[in-house]
This record gives C-alpha cells, sequence and structure tokens, in this order.
C-alpha cells in the first residue's frame, strides 16, 4: 500500500495516469452530489407544496362557522399548543372575502399574501413586515364559505431539515466516504499499473539489447493496440540500427584487410631498400595506398550524405564536367570518352559533386575493362538518366549482384583499385533516392545506368 501511494506523486507514466483517472473520478464524484442536490431541492420543494397543501385542508376540515358567520378553529390540544409555539415555523390564518384576517394561531393580523383570484397559483413567498420573516404558503378556499385558510412556514424550518440530514448524513457516513476514497484510490493505481505492465516488461527488455544483441526485438505479441505501433517502430528501428552496424563492421574489417597487405609491402621494400632506383616504385606503392583512403573517406561521406531541401544539381554539366576531368587519363590508355545524349539542361534534385563522384566512377570502371582504341560513351537522358557504355566484355548474369558489394573485385588482376568504386556510385544513387541498373549494349560491352527520380525535365536550349 505504501507503494503504491508512494508511485502517486513521482513523474512516472503510472503517476501521471492515476492523478488523471483520480481527478476524472473526483469530477464525476462531484457532479453527481450536484445533480443528488438539484434533485433533493426539487423533491423537497415538491414535498414542501404537499405538505403545505395537506396542512392547509387539515387546517379546513377543522374549522367551523358559527352561527354568527364568523369562522373558528378546533384543534386538538396537542396540534393548538404546537401551532401556539413562538418559534413553530408553521402559522395558519383564516381570512374572509375581502382578505382580513379573521384568526390565527400567532395572533397575525395581516394576511402573508392577497387572496389569489380564482385560476391564480395558490402558493405564495412572502416577507412579514412586522416579524421580518420570509414565509411560504399557501392559500385554499374554506369550502363552500367566503372564506380562505391560509398556512405558510417560515425559513427555519427547510434550514433545520437540511441541516439534520446533512449532520446525519456526515456523522453516519463519514467513515464509509473515506474508506471509499482510499479504495478508489488504492484500485486506480493498482489498476494503472497492472495495465502498465507491458510497457514495464518491454522497457527492462529494451534497456537488456546492446552492441552485442542488436539482434533481439521486442515481442508484438498480447500487446495493447496503442503499444503495439510503438514496439513496431522500435524494432524497425533495432533492424536498421542493425544493418547498419553490421555493414560498419564488415567496412572496418575490409578496409582494415585491405590496407594491411599495401602497407607490409610498403615496409618490406622500405627495409630492404638499398638504391634511390626503387623510389619511384614506393611512390607507386603509396600512389595505391592514397587512393584507397581517399576511396574509404568518400565511401564514409556518401553514408553520411543527406540532401538539403530544394537542392539541385544540372546532370549534363556533371557530366560534361566528369568526361572533361577524365579525357586525359582516358587517352593516356589509348582510349577515348565521348558525351552524347540531352545536350541542354537537366536539372534534377541533387548534389553536383557527388554525382559526378559516382558517374566519375563508373566511368574509370567502365576505362578499366575497355579494350585500347575503343571509346567510352557518356549518354546523358532526358529522363534524368545517365549511362555509360564501353566495348568491353561486359558482366555476366552471376556478376551483377556482386559488383556492387564493397571490396569485391570480379577480376582482381585486371586492373588496380579495391573495389569500392561501383559501390560508393550505388551508394550516392539511392541517397539521391535513385538506382544504378547494369546490362549490356547490343553489339557493345557493359551498360550501367544511373536513374534519379523525378519527371522528366524540360531542356534548355
Amino acid at each position: 500500500m505504501t507503494r503504491i501511494f508512494r508511485d502517486f506523486w513521482d513523474s512516472s507514466l503510472t503517476a501521471r495516469l492515476t492523478r488523471r483517472v483520480l481527478v476524472i473520478v473526483a469530477a464525476t464524484f462531484l457532479l453527481l452530489l450536484a445533480i443528488l442536490k438539484i434533485q433533493y431541492l426539487m423533491e423537497r420543494d415538491s414535498l414542501r407544496d404537499a405538505t403545505l397543501q395537506m396542512q392547509a385542508y387539515d387546517i379546513s376540515s377543522r374549522t367551523i362557522v358559527d352561527e354568527s358567520g364568523a369562522p373558528k378553529v378546533v384543534l386538538p390540544e396537542g396540534l393548538h399548543a404546537a401551532y401556539s409555539r413562538p418559534d413553530r415555523p408553521y402559522v395558519y390564518l383564516i381570512l374572509d372575502g375581502e382578505g382580513r384576517v379573521l384568526a390565527s394561531s400567532h395572533g397575525m393580523e395581516e394576511p402573508l399574501a392577497p387572496v389569489p383570484a380564482q385560476g391564480e397559483d395558490p402558493l405564495f413567498r412572502n416577507v412579514d413586515l412586522s416579524t421580518g420573516i420570509d414565509y411560504y404558503g399557501i392559500t385554499v378556499p374554506l369550502g363552500n364559505t367566503p372564506f380562505h385558510v391560509q398556512v405558510a412556514q417560515g425559513p427555519a424550518h427547510s434550514d433545520v431539515l437540511e441541516d439534520s440530514l446533512i449532520e446525519e448524513f456526515l456523522e453516519h457516513s463519514w467513515p464509509f466516504l473515506l474508506a471509499l476514497a482510499l479504495g478508489i484510490s488504492a484500485v486506480t493505481v493498482w489498476t494503472v499499473r497492472q495495465s502498465l505492465a507491458p510497457v514495464r516488461r518491454l522497457s527492462y527488455m529494451a534497456r537488456n539489447i546492446g552492441p552485442a544483441s542488436l539482434d533481439r526485438r521486442l515481442p508484438e505479441d498480447n500487446l495493447p493496440s496503442e503499444i503495439t505501433p510503438l514496439v513496431h517502430a522500435v524494432n524497425t528501428s533495432l533492424q536498421r540500427i542493425e544493418s547498419g552496424y553490421r555493414r560498419e563492421r564488415e567496412f572496418t574489417a575490409n578496409a582494415a584487410h585491405e590496407l594491411r597487405t599495401p602497407l607490409a609491402v610498403l615496409k618490406a621494400n622500405i627495409e630492404t631498400l638499398s638504391s634511390l632506383e626503387e623510389v619511384p616504385q614506393l611512390i607507386d606503392e603509396l600512389g595505391d595506398i592514397e587512393r584507397l583512403v581517399t576511396q574509404l573517406l568518400r565511401l564514409a561521406q556518401v553514408d553520411n550524405l543527406v540532401l538539403r531541401p530544394g537542392e539541385e544539381a544540372d546532370l549534363h554539366a556533371v557530366a560534361l564536367a566528369v568526361a572533361q576531368q577524365l579525357a586525359p587519363m582516358a587517352l593516356a590508355s589509348g582510349k577515348s570518352i565521348e558525351l552524347t545524349g540531352e545536350q541542354g539542361r537537366v536539372p534534377v534534385r541533387g548534389h553536383a559533386d557527388f554525382l559526378a563522384l559516382a558517374l566519375r566512377n563508373l566511368v574509370e570502371n567502365a576505362l578499366a575493362h575497355a579494350p585500347r582504341s575503343t571509346s567510352v560513351e557518356i549518354r546523358v537522358g532526358a529522363d534524368a538518366s545517365v549511362s555509360v557504355i564501353d566495348e568491353g566484355p561486359g558482366v555476366s548474369q552471376g556478376d551483377t549482384a556482386r559488383i556492387f558489394e564493397r571490396f569485391v573485385r570480379v577480376k582482381p588482376g585486371a586492373y588496380k583499385g579495391a573495389g569500392l568504386g561501383l559501390s560508393i556510385a550505388q551508394r550516392v544513387a539511392a541517397a539521391h533516392g535513385g538506382s544504378i541498373s547494369v546490362g549490356r549494349e547490343p553489339g557493345r560491352g557493359a551498360v550501367f545506368t544511373l536513374k534519379l527520380p523525378g519527371d522528366p525535365p524540360v531542356s534548355a536550349p
């Protein structure tokens, strides 16, 4: 019990829900009391009117008219004494046809209210100017006589009745009310705690998920419908985190492996260096390591690429810049680069530098596989696409799924490289919401197509 009421005051979800439920219960209880109060007042007024009417007819039945025509109230001794008490809230008057007082219980000489005309409400509320008492009463005819009977009660009657009822209620009911309040509070806290028990279990399970247990998932069965979407979202996030964490571990392991071999070779060559004639070879090996480190940095940059809203690039300008940049390297290897397709502006949503990086890797890959004296074509499409076509042997069906994986080289000895170029290109395409497909051009070699999302733009001359 102590724990239940201690939880009521902390800042947990259980305490918040408990306090809100108790506020609702208290508001409902107060509303119920207000309704009962209104009902009591209505019933009290109804009973009061009925009681006044019964007393008026009781006085009428005990009123006789003597031989001289004067009315006289004949009451039993006990009832007469009760009506004659000064502190008695009930009074009666006998009025003639003109509304003059002929007899009264308290020696009153003035009527409490005028005699109502036929059809008027016989009930009245009036203040006796001589005593200052606010009376509520009724005026009824005295049989077939020209007289009327007025019976009224002062405010003391209803006040005493109401006070006595409240006093009796509080005197006998406060233990029950206290026990009810404590019981409702305890039941509310217990109910809320039991209702939130699945959340506590889920939080305990979530605390135990770490880098070594990213394969764990929170159960989605037998949960409240309000919690299920949250748990599903958490599991989806854990799936993405696990996938990213696994990629990072693979990337780290592969990068360490790829760097270990050239570094070991470079170290051995330096240790066995006998003359300066071997320095150019060492510089070439350092260049290979530099290219690998540069690609690793670019891959890390691509993994964190986030496009800004409204960021735009010109796909034709990107292709032209890549063709101009790689043209000297192509000529040095006895090959050429040809830019075809759309010659005007092709606007796309994207980052120009990263799109150039992806396209440059595609063109470098094509140059590496294209025979001498051939051309690599860069074809810009009006549908926000750019294709790179070579005259090489193409990509076999079994290798199309592997060539985009990191550190994968289909023919390791055919060309220099760590096998990161196509992976970088694919990551750039994915970051832009696009894709890269590989196929074969009829009569030619491989064709890699970078396709970006969006409607085909209108070319500008």
